[in-house]
């Protein structure tokens, strides 16, 4: 299971021109449920590096064991800006390196935001991003600009994922990111908490009091154990991780920080039975409200046997799990940048096949809003969103007049989600804990 998931992360690509310049889809579309839209505020993006002290290296150990060093992090940043400014800037990244040993390069793309835009005045909930194998940190510009715009401070771990050939080998490279993935997220809650209370750059903007956690993929793996879930010393990758430096994140050891409020984990990998990190006792002491969402035909975390098995076992946490029928695991971040659109490879990398990209996003952004706005800021308002009538939104029943079929009202009877356009919620699951029984086919 672990070879088979990196070989997918590590398909070889051909060299494609990376010099174009575009967007995400730059606005909702007209079919976007309610809380989908951005928000009122205008957008600044900032970016800095946080540097961890004496953390493994775990691609070079010496004789006596890993050596510890500084690791770099650097931080994408998202907040509430003064003024709108101009709204506009341009997000890089490093090439995808796949396997594919073309040349290095740069991809480009627009943004909605305004570069080191002066802060807007108030204190907003600090929401942590963490990105999955291999991504970037600035592929959650398109979440992270809407949250902005809602009254968020938003920030992005960059955790530098190293390829193959820099670890030297594929099983290296991974277990490099399963032994950083909570610690970074927790070096970044921690430094970033202090900044908040010492009132430092934009971050004397966040509420150090209110913290939220969105992971995808890794960074979900990361998440739940950063929320409370211990590892598993015996469980078989576990002990697959050299030198005992998992030890410290054991699940008799671990405990949340006292200011996480709220946990998004997408697409998590982690709970296939042959890959499993946590017994079901650990992912039980999760005690924090909870979203999960995942497509129901993930074939690199296996939604049947792992996602809904992580879900059952939360018994704790007052959780919600959304599900996307048909979607099977690029659901968490932006669609592959417009430059690498050409090459079915990329897509494979970042795209969902059925669904459309910025469907995806519109929906992701929706549920995301209603569970940050109810369980941070406590509005009850957005609660309703996820107190579906129906956990199949296509069981709802919007009754039409004979030859109705367009309108724009989301307003629907009581039988029918919430926030979605009449005709237009389908193919989605919407379940509160406990999740007992297979959703109807």
């Amino acid at each position: 299971m672990i070879r088979r998931l990196i070989a997918i992360a590590a398909i070889g690509l051909a060299a494609v021109p990376l010099t174009a310049q575009d967007a995400p889809p730059a606005s909702i579309e007209a079919d976007a449920p309610a809380l989908a839209p951005r928000g009122t505020l205008p957008v600044g993006t900032a970016s800095l590096t946080l540097v961890a002290p004496e953390r493994p290296d775990v691609l070079r150990p010496g004789p006596t064991g890993f050596p510890r060093g500084n690791r770099s992090l650097p931080i994408e940043i998202w907040y509430p800006a003064a003024a709108a400014g101009t709204q506009r800037t341009t997000y890089e990244m490093p090439r995808p390196d796949l396997g594919d040993n073309a040349p290095a390069g740069t991809v480009r793309f627009d943004g909605q935001a305004t570069r080191d835009a002066a802060s807007a005045k108030g204190r907003f909930p600090l929401v942590v991003l963490s990105h999955g194998f291999g991504n970037r940190a600035v592929m959650w510009s398109a979440l992270a600009e809407n949250l902005a715009s809602k009254g968020y401070v938003v920030a992005a771990i960059e955790h530098g994922d190293v390829s193959a050939k820099e670890a030297g080998s594929p099983l290296t490279s991974f277990l490099s990111t399963v032994v950083h993935r909570a610690a970074d997220q927790r070096f970044v809650i921690d430094e970033l908490t202090r900044r908040a209370k010492s009132g430092q750059g934009v971050f004397a903007h966040a509420d150090a009091a209110k913290v939220a956690l969105i992971g995808y993929s890794m960074g979900g793996f990361g998440a739940l154990t950063t929320a409370g879930a211990g590892y598993d010393p015996n469980g078989g990758l576990f002990r697959q991780v050299p030198g005992g430096l998992l030890d410290a994140a054991l699940e008799d050891r671990v405990t949340a920080p006292a200011n996480l409020r709220a946990l998004v984990a997408i697409a998590p990998w982690g709970g296939a039975a042959a890959t499993r990190m946590w017994t079901s006792a650990a992912l039980g002491k999760i005690a924090i409200p909870s979203l999960i969402i995942d497509g129901d035909h993930d074939d690199i975390v296996d939604y049947e046997g792992g996602v809904r098995w992580l879900f059952g076992a939360m018994t704790r946490s007052d959780r919600h799990l959304l599900i996307y029928r048909d979607a099977r695991h690029n659901i968490g971040m932006n669609a592959s940048p417009p430059a690498l659109r050409n090459d079915f490879r990329y897509r494979e990398r970042y795209d969902e096949p059925v669904w459309r990209a910025d469907r995806l996003l519109a929906v992701n952004a929706h549920f995301i809003t209603a569970f940050l706005d109810s369980r941070i800021k406590g509005e009850a308002a957005a609660g309703r969103y996820l107190d579906v009538p129906t956990p199949i939104a296509s069981d709802g029943d919007w009754p039409l007049a004979q030859g109705a079929q367009a309108g724009t009202s989301t307003a629907g009877p009581p039988s029918y989600w919430p926030g979605f356009q009449r005709r237009w919620a389908m193919g989605l699951e919407l379940h509160r804990g406990p999740l007992t029984t297979r959703a109807k086919e």
